[in-house]
């Protein structure tokens, strides 16, 4: 998708004479449009938690897996998990084609699901939708032969996004000024829970929602189940490999806050209560060490007096014998 440029206003469009006033009256325009154009691709690309976003991408899940070819009895309907897109956003910010090491560490990828799933796409920034993203995946299922669960090519992205135990998911988009060989990218990821080892074929095939669990009900031709798929918002969890980290305040750092806070004004407290019992404590100080100090340094005086009367006798001494 083009971003259409701005309509240059009517003093920009007249020719302009090549004198001095011209020639920044047509710099002044350029740099308008420059300013102009940046500022509509600055908000391009959508926020892992806009709402139309999540929609979009959900919907979309729901909509290939519920028409596979194929017909799917076992496949459930996808939710959208937070922790998920946190997960995509923190791995695209390093603006590498690569698929990310953390997801099968324990509670690295994710505070509750181990070993995560996960799709990407890269492409220009200016040209990302998530439905272009996401049907991309889809279109390898022409590599991939359900008979015997081969693949001509890679059809892993395909595999993931119709994998029938997977029920939650969350992607992030990330603009990059590069990856590879295409300059002003953007690097969209779809992490998947429970991910699948994809060493299988993806689903039974056979009458739609046959297969489902007892407690689960049929939507959109894929198993739904109420409790599995409400929505959990993890306020507190952030990948901890994501750099640079949100700054986050958990239940914990809250307390540890507040404790010392009390702490501090226990002993303001302390402090004012013990002050007026003691109002000449340091005067007292000064009364019982100075008298010390000074017999010490009356001492040091006597004795430097005696090496120096010393040190004189010996000189006298020594002329004396000289003469």
């Amino acid at each position: 998708m083009e971003v259409p440029r701005p309509s240059a206003p009517g003093w920009c469009a007249q020719s302009i004479p090549l004198a001095l006033g011209g020639v920044l009256k047509l710099q002044l325009c350029e740099l308008w449009l420059l300013l102009l154009g940046s500022g509509l691709n600055a908000n391009f690309l959508p926020h892992e938690e806009d709402v139309d976003f999540i929609n979009e991408y959900v919907t979309l899940h729901n909509e290939l897996r519920g028409n596979v070819y194929p017909r799917g009895s076992n496949l459930r309907f996808m939710t959208w998990d937070v922790a998920l897109s946190r997960t995509a956003r923190a791995w695209g910010k390093k603006c590498v084609f690569k698929p990310n090491s953390h997801l099968e560490e324990i509670h690295m990828a994710h505070p509750t699901f181990n070993g995560i799933g996960e799709n990407m796409w890269v492409g220009l920034e200016n040209e990302f939708t998530a439905t272009t993203a996401i049907r991309s995946w889809y279109a390898e299922k022409k590599y991939y032969n359900f008979e015997d669960g081969s693949c001509s090519k890679n059809c892993s992205y395909y595999k993931q996004l119709v994998w029938d135990n997977s029920y939650k998911v969350g992607c992030a988009v990330t603009p990059c000024a590069r990856i590879g060989n295409i300059i002003h990218a953007a690097i969209f990821i779809c992490n998947y829970a429970p991910g699948g080892a994809l060493s299988r074929r993806p689903y039974e095939p056979g009458v739609f929602c046959t297969r489902c669990g007892n407690r689960d009900r049929c939507t959109d031709y894929l198993c739904s189940n109420a409790d599995r798929d409400q929505a959990i918002y993890y306020h507190y969890w952030y990948p901890r490999w994501e750099v640079p980290r949100p700054i986050v305040c958990d239940p914990l750092c809250i307390f540890v806050l507040l404790l010392r806070l009390l702490f501090f004004i226990m002993c303001v407290i302390i402090v004012l209560i013990v002050q007026p019992y003691f109002p000449n404590i340091l005067l007292e100080q000064q009364m019982v060490f100075t008298p010390e100090l000074s017999k010490i340094e009356e001492k040091k005086r006597e004795k430097m007096k005696k090496i120096e009367e010393e040190n004189e006798g010996e000189e006298e001494e020594e002329k004396e014998e000289e003469e």
